[in-house]
């Protein structure tokens, strides 16, 4: 009998493990820290017309998540039309990381009759705070991806944007920035449940206003579907100071028509804003062999020190200096970090990247108020993307995935 309950003792306690996520897990609320190992990642979704809204089927429709070389088909994909789930889609068993560094796919759509649909999606987790850009349950991260496809002869609509000052005066020669956000491609099932899709992505589209205040992007350079925010940069008009204006979240999304966006500038009163205009890693997947990182502000700047530490990740028998120094240029308002390698990375390696990071300020150089900022650390004190919000990252990908 005291063997039998022995026994019993231990499939319990078995099950109540394998219930919990087992040895995957690990949670120490104190340091504040999280591990988990072996994380995969579910995506699902439902695919529909974007002019109807109705759910599209037919045994022509094709679904493929691109892995590298690899082409991934759905594990559930409902194509027929009197099915009332048609339309749905599933992959599972997705390879996952949490936190640490975003593992990018594309996932594309292919149906006669529609355009091409492509999007770059993030399995990716972050553990500060317990807070999860996307559900994570027994070590799975769950996320929803509703796609939709426009009929084929769609296009879209120019992209008209008005600068005014704070009386309505329109504000001529102006910089408005236009970019398309896909950052929030890792987050949809807390965000919202539409992927957006990033055919013809470009870090940033650039133009400057009339006379009237009037700054157009042309249809030709814009993803129908996409979703895209404006950035103006702080200026002086009439001899007062503008602060950065950006777009209110989520943004908005690039239709069949044309679409008209009005932004009024505001009065900066004793404050000091610094963004990043323009990072040489923003998007997603972009990959840098060289590994270096350049990167634009929005004013001029110095640094507290010019050492920044680099570290190489998954980079075989390459090799790189743990230290780096960093070059100031175009009238102070562009950072180049420069990598050491001792030994190159061999070309073959696969997801071969580097983590810059960097314990002094930056600091501006003529500040309405005395203001320092961080770089790469992820916390409020950072330098963030002009557009996206996000503090600039520290990583450069020097391979594909």
């Amino acid at each position: 009998m005291k063997k039998l309950l022995s026994v019993l003792s231990l499939l319990l306690t078995a099950g109540l493990l394998s219930s919990c996520g087992g040895t995957n897990t690990t949670n120490t609320s104190a340091t504040n820290t999280i591990q988990y190992y072996n994380v995969s990642g579910t995506l699902q979704g439902r695919i529909m017309d974007a002019v109807t809204g109705e759910p599209i089927g037919g045994s022509d429709l094709k679904v493929f998540l691109i892995q590298g070389t690899s082409d991934r088909t759905p594990n559930k994909l409902i194509t027929n039309p009197n099915d009332p789930l048609v339309g749905e889609y599933a992959f599972s068993g997705i390879p996952a990381e949490v936190y640490t560094h975003d593992i990018t796919y594309s996932i594309v759509v292919v149906k006669p009759g529609y355009q091409g649909f492509t999007a770059d999606v993030q399995l990716n987790a972050s553990t500060f705070g317990f807070y999860y850009r996307i559900p994570l349950v027994d070590g799975v991260l769950n996320m929803i991806g509703n796609i939709y496809l426009f009929p084929v002869g769609t296009a879209p609509g120019n992209v008209n944007v008005y600068v005014y000052d704070p009386t309505g005066l329109p504000i001529s020669n102006a910089e408005v920035m236009l970019e398309q956000k896909i950052a929030n491609n890792n987050a949809t099932a807390i965000q919202g449940d539409t992927l957006y899709p990033v055919s013809g992505l470009t870090a940033s589209l650039q133009e400057t206003t009339t006379s009237a205040g009037l700054a157009t992007f042309n249809s030709s350079e814009l993803t129908l579907g996409g979703l895209y925010k404006i950035a103006v940069p702080a200026l002086t008009f009439n001899g007062e100071e503008l602060e950065t204006y950006l777009s209110p979240n989520p943004g908005f999304i690039v239709g069949t028509n044309s679409s008209t966006q009005v932004v009024y500038m505001t009065v900066a009163i004793n404050s000091s804003e610094l963004y990043a205009v323009s990072a040489s890693n923003q998007v997603p997947g972009t990959i840098t062999p060289s590994g270096v990182l350049t990167i634009t502000f929005s004013q001029p700047i110095t640094v507290s020190t010019g050492t920044f530490n680099v570290a190489l990740s998954n980079g075989g028998t390459g090799a790189v200096a743990p230290t780096t120094s960093a070059v100031i240029s175009n009238n102070d308002t562009t950072l180049t970090i420069t990598p050491i390698f001792t030994t190159a990375v061999p070309s073959t390696q696969v997801d071969a990247y580097l983590t810059y990071t960097f314990a002094g300020t930056i600091i501006l150089k003529n500040p309405q108020v005395p203001t320092t900022f961080t770089l790469f650390k992820g916390v409020g004190s950072d330098v963030k993307n002009i557009t996206t919000g996000q503090s600039v990252s520290g990583v450069v990908q020097l391979t594909s995935y």
